[in-house]
């Protein structure tokens, strides 16, 4: 036989009706604020680091696409119509054997790099193309056939005559959650292969 006292009835009441402390509930939201806090600032830190890897590769692609166009349309250049620091038109022979004129232009206001075609030559008939956004600089530099003998690279030149090798340099720059990525674009020197020269 079990006899039940009126303390371990009490106790077994308490026990049932406890609950948590002031004391422990305000250190359960400390913790649990510190664990959010944590977490926030570790998944804002990933959310930047993805979509600057993002923005790198979409300058990379575009600078590659852009340099391809440019390397081939040099490399087939007859003739360099006019030159400057952010601009260049050249004649460039076509699939067809003839000639189109392709004009490469910076604009800094736009932040805009674009190529125009003229096929055939017809200046009535340009069709634009921006090949390249987000340009913060570009400059174009020319080079002909003589060596500078204390350097012993060739001379920068921008005299249309003595044109033989053109290279650009380019800064883009593209932001993403208040961080700001660059890439710097240095193409190789694209020799015009079929410009005659004359120094």
């Amino acid at each position: 036989m079990t006899i039940t006292t009126d303390l371990s009835r009490k106790a077994k009441s308490l026990r049932a009706r406890s609950g948590f402390t002031l004391v422990e509930v305000m250190v359960g939201l400390v913790l649990g604020g510190l664990v959010l806090a944590a977490s926030t600032g570790s998944l804002l830190f990933i959310s930047r680091g993805a979509a600057g890897l993002g923005n790198y590769h979409d300058m990379n692609m575009r600078s590659r696409f852009m340099l391809d166009k440019f390397a081939s349309d040099a490399r087939m250049t007859v003739d360099v119509n006019s030159a400057s620091s952010t601009a260049v038109s050249l004649d460039v022979y076509n699939s067809t054997g003839g000639l189109d004129t392709i004009v490469y232009s910076y604009d800094p206001d736009a932040l805009l790099f674009s190529r125009i075609v003229y096929p055939d030559q017809d200046m009535a008939a340009g069709v634009s193309d921006v090949i390249l956004e987000n340009v913060e600089a570009l400059t174009f530099t020319y080079f002909n056939m003589i060596y500078d003998s204390s350097t012993g690279e060739l001379e920068e030149t921008t005299n249309l005559l003595e044109i033989k090798e053109i290279q650009l340099e380019a800064l883009m720059e593209m932001s993403a959650l208040n961080t700001l990525n660059t890439n710097q674009i240095i193409s190789a020197r694209y020799m015009m292969r079929n410009k005659k020269v004359s120094t």
